[in-house]
């Protein structure tokens, strides 16, 4: 197999030589870092491994902007649309963050990770500069940097069975979306049971890049005996469980409300940027909805722009996900269409050929 040709200005993980040893032949870069997702295999191999197993996956490139003083969760708080003024420590949630026009940024999941230190673990883009700026021009009393931090993601149905024997007890049974400081191989780390997929499964945060590898290699060995694979984050999966990144591709200047995820915002509480914006695309009503749809014919190929979706012959939005589904044996789409279009006569136009589409609800599966 010939070795990708790779850019030496672009940031690597401290995992990336192990996975280049493995097989890794298509990156994506994230966060201006290279994140492998394909190892050349038949990719039903990864989706097996995820859904009957257990898999590794390097997301150094997912990165942390850290918000670390008294005023760490507030400035959190104001970032996002969802209601962080309760968080916890050793707690997390899901939430877009939005800029002033109420669009969506990037996705994130926010952890406490102690009383004055919060982490926005974040989607493709430059987070730590506009909280940065953010807290600065708000006066919050809260430093903001990225993170030394290069995560992991071990997920599957032998995740924990994986994790236990590297980790002091009660870690491979954290609750879903709670997280612990701890360490992992004698390493110190942050767990958290979350991930991009709805299976079993964790991110590992290493304090620091010195030592993570040393968690990579223990985590391999401990899941040799049950059928451990290092793979790429599963879109497939993804796209099946309704786990979807909002900036794949290009953004699409989405808002939440367009997103399906009004019901996680708190509109009617305290200030946070993109606020205004959204009262008034409540009160005015969204242009557009998200849905999904199910396609007969030949499987999709890959998707690698948005696809047009029309209706009666006129484009009325565009398929933002596509994939084959293991699960249901046919194509499935997640589309960003207009207000108002109805369930019938909807057409997904692949690159290969249209395919007639009909609504289903998210998640497929």
């Amino acid at each position: 197999m010939t070795a990708p040709t790779l850019s030496y200005t672009v940031r690597r993980s401290p995992y990336f030589d192990r996975t280049l040893d493995l097989g890794a032949c298509e990156f994506m870069v994230y966060n201006h870092m290279y994140m492998p997702l394909g190892y050349g295999r038949d990719p039903r191999v990864d989706y097996d491994a995820l859904v009957e197993r257990v898999t590794l996956w390097d997301v150094g490139a997912e990165r942390q902007t850290e918000l670390r003083g008294p005023d760490a969760l507030a400035l959190a708080d104001y970032l996002c649309p969802r209601d962080l003024s309760g968080l916890a420590p050793g707690r997390c949630l899901f939430t877009p963050v939005c800029d002033e026009a109420g669009e969506i940024m990037a996705d994130c999941i926010v952890l406490r990770v102690a009383e004055d230190v919060v982490w926005i673990s974040h989607s493709d883009v430059d987070l730590e500069l506009w909280a940065r700026g953010m807290g600065l021009y708000r006066g919050f009393d809260a430093a903001v940097a990225e993170a030394d931090v290069a995560p992991l993601q071990l997920q599957g149905p032998a995740a924990a069975a994986v994790l236990a024997p590297i980790c002091p007890p009660g870690v491979a049974t954290l609750p879903r979306f709670h997280c612990a400081t701890t360490t992992v191989a004698g390493v110190e780390a942050v767990v958290s049971a979350t991930g991009w997929s709805r299976e079993p499964g964790f991110e590992i945060y290493p304090l620091g890049s010195a030592r993570a590898v040393e968690i990579w290699d223990a985590i391999c060995a401990a899941g040799e005996s049950h059928g451990l694979l290092v793979t790429g984050p599963n879109v497939v999966r993804a796209v099946e469980q309704g786990i979807t990144d909002t900036q794949y591709r290009m953004n699409s200047g989405m808002n939440p409300i367009e997103a399906g995820i009004e019901r996680m915002l708190e509109l009617d509480g305290a200030d946070f940027v993109g606020r205004d914006a959204l009262l008034a695309v409540r009160r005015e009503g969204a242009r557009r909805r998200t849905v999904g749809l199910v396609c007969d014919g030949p499987a999709f190929p890959w998707l690698e722009d948005f696809w047009p979706v029309t209706q009666a012959g006129r484009e009325v939005g565009v398929a933002r996900w596509a994939v084959w589904s293991y699960a249901l044996d046919r194509n499935i789409a997640i589309a960003l269409v207009e207000v108002g279009t109805g369930d019938d006569g909807l057409v997904v136009h692949a690159p290969d050929g249209p395919r007639d589409a009909t609504p289903h609800p998210i998640p497929f599966v």
